[in-house]
């Protein structure tokens, strides 16, 4: 496949993520991903873009979440910007590592019921940043695809 890139921009109403999940689905269904599944990427891009409208436009409609794709022979890259709220330093210090999830001995009770997306995401993508220019939140995710040789 060519190397390209797409750009989507949604309403910050949750009932428009299905739009990027859709978007992510037809674009995955192009390449061919070196370790994550495409359910895997559409899941952590919906996530993404979930913690954006719910944390950074605390959940008010009306603002603008613009999402871009970029690929070539190696990567698909996707970044996921908004003007809201910046992440918090304790989260954004999160991204770095390797994910971390409970002991199989943990009772499902003692288990908070959010704050999963950070690890989500540190499962899923072969690279996570995120950078504050003015007001413009960006998370980065980027994914390897398989080598295809000719």
């Amino acid at each position: 496949m060519e190397p390209g890139r797409i750009n989507l921009s949604i309403d910050s109403d949750m009932r428009q993520v299905q739009h990027v999940g859709e978007a992510v689905r037809g674009l995955c269904s192009q390449l061919e991903l070196a370790d994550a599944k495409p359910s895997s990427v559409e899941l952590a891009v919906v996530e993404a873009v979930n913690n954006s409208i719910e944390h950074a436009y605390r959940s008010e409609a009306g603002n603008s979440i613009d999402v871009a794709f970029e690929y070539d022979e190696d990567c698909l890259s996707i970044k996921i910007q908004d003007y809201g709220v910046p992440m918090p330093t304790r989260i954004a210090g999160q991204l770095t590592g390797k994910a971390t999830m409970p002991s199989e001995n943990v009772e499902l009770d003692a288990l908070p019921e959010s704050g999963w997306g950070v690890q989500l995401l540190k499962a899923v993508c072969n690279d996570i940043s995120y950078d504050r220019i003015k007001s413009c939140n960006t998370l980065s995710l980027s994914f390897k695809l398989a080598s295809v040789t000719a």
